[in-house]
């Protein structure tokens, strides 16, 4: 599990001068740690020791090291992760903001409430929302807080 290589074995395809050179350029803020890790250990440092410099946690600095091990310099920059997929698609979306737009029916004032929102999406689409989460699709979609006078 430590079995970090460190000096001129650690990033053996990166010379100690391009990581300082990345490191300079470098405008974000965690590929600037990450960076300063792999030369701290480049230049033969302990975990404890990059540790201590970066005022991070051992464990979070033998995993950044071993990414660097494992991806190659890529390592500096995050792998973007995907979220969980949307319940409605953007079609959907459109459609429903287009419905939201005509009104309730039967309701006079012309303004939904999250519940009718809510049990119309149900009702539509076949997707169970809570109240906030109908709410922030509203938001997205442009509408905004209306109470009848």
């Amino acid at each position: 599990m430590w079995d970090l290589p460190k000096g001129e074995r650690f990033l053996s395809q990166v010379s100690l001068k391009e990581l300082e050179n990345l490191y300079a350029v470098e405008k974000r803020a965690k590929p600037k740690i990450r960076l300063l890790c792999a030369i701290h250990r480049k230049k033969g440092e302990s975990i404890d020791n990059i540790a201590k410099v970066t005022d991070l946690k051992r464990r979070t600095v033998h995993d950044i090291l071993r990414r660097f091990r494992d991806r190659g310099i890529n390592a500096k920059d995050s792998i973007k992760q995907e979220g969980r997929p949307a319940f409605l698609t953007v079609r959907q979306r459109r459609e429903l903001a287009k419905k939201l737009e005509r009104g309730p029916p039967g309701n006079k004032t012309g303004l939904w409430t999250t519940k009718e929102v809510r049990a119309f999406i149900r009702d539509r689409y076949d997707v169970k929302y809570t109240a906030s989460h109908v709410w922030e699709l509203l938001k997205v979609a442009g509408f905004s807080l209306q109470r009848p006078r």
